[in-house]
Order: structure tokens, then sequence, then C-alpha cells
């Protein structure tokens, strides 16, 4: 895997307003944010063969407006073990792709974890690398260039990022 683009799903309807947590959709603030963010992974110029998405309903429908910002058609894969995934269980998950370049949509804890492990390994400290490591929030993503094959290899470099705070 050369490149490796990390999206937390947007802003998704309350707990309440779904019958269970996996049905949880998008908020109008949600579905614009998602575009959005498609539109920014588009604007650094990496073409990611595979989108890795969380089977949840918000994930789905962050991914279908996201990809359709980009101009190419990365192929999507929806996985289950993405939905409570760890950082090394949504690297390994991203590595089993196959792909040389990946997007994952996915959820915090975990997303975030591995942003700011993959943050930490690559030595960034600008303002926008620190936030990143305190909070990945709704619609927020980091992509990366990998230099080693292996979850704690050193070096990876920080290319990009979106959305650092929730309003």
């Amino acid at each position: 895997m050369q490149h490796l683009i990390l999206l937390r799903h947007s802003k998704a309807v309350r707990h309440h307003e779904a019958p269970d947590d996996l049905s949880r959709g998008l908020t109008a603030r949600g579905r614009r944010e998602a575009g959005e963010a498609g539109a920014a992974i588009a604007a650094l110029g990496l073409t990611p063969s595979a989108g890795l998405i969380s089977p949840s309903l918000r994930t789905r429908e962050t991914w279908k407006l996201a990809s359709a910002a980009m101009p190419w058609q990365p192929k999507a894969i929806v996985s289950e073990g993405l939905y409570s995934a760890g950082p090394e269980d949504i690297w390994d998950l991203a590595e089993a792709t196959g792909a040389e370049g990946v997007i994952v949509v996915g959820h915090n804890p975990g997303l975030g974890e591995l942003v700011a492990h993959l943050i930490q390994q690559s030595h960034a400290r600008s303002k926008g690398a620190l936030a990143l490591m305190e909070h990945l929030p709704t619609s927020g993503f980091a992509a990366f260039e990998l230099t080693g094959e292996t979850f704690e290899a050193p070096g990876p470099n920080l290319l990009g990022w979106g959305r650092l705070r929730e309003d």
C-alpha cells in the first residue's frame, strides 16, 4: 500500500433517531460535508483504487457522496470488520485489499487512533497534524504516503488533511 486516506464518516443523526447504531444515516450537514470531503481528497491529486467502508449506513452514505466528488471511481469494498476495528485491525484490513492506494471510511475511536499513530510515526508537528492527533472530527480525513509495509514502519508522510474541528 503506497497511499492511505483515513476518512471519518460525516455527521450522523442522533442515536434515538434510528432503530440501531448501524442504521444511523447522515444529517443534511453530514451530506454536505461528505461531498466537501470528497472534493478536498480529490484536490490532493491522489487516486486510490479501493474504498474500504464500514457497513454502517452513515459510512456508506459518506462514501457515496464523497466518492461522487472524485474524478475517478475507486472500487468500493464493504468490510464488516471495520465497524468496531482498532487501529491495527484497520491497517490490516486496508493492506488486505492489495490496492496501492486505499481510502478507509470508518469510525472513531479506531480511525482517530490510527491517524494519531501515523502522524506520530511521521514526526509531523504542524498545527494541523497536532490537531488531528488530538481528535479526528466527523468528515475529517488524513492522507498519508507510506514508506513501509508494517504498522510500526517509521516515516509515513502526512500529505494533507481536512476538517480539523467540529462546529
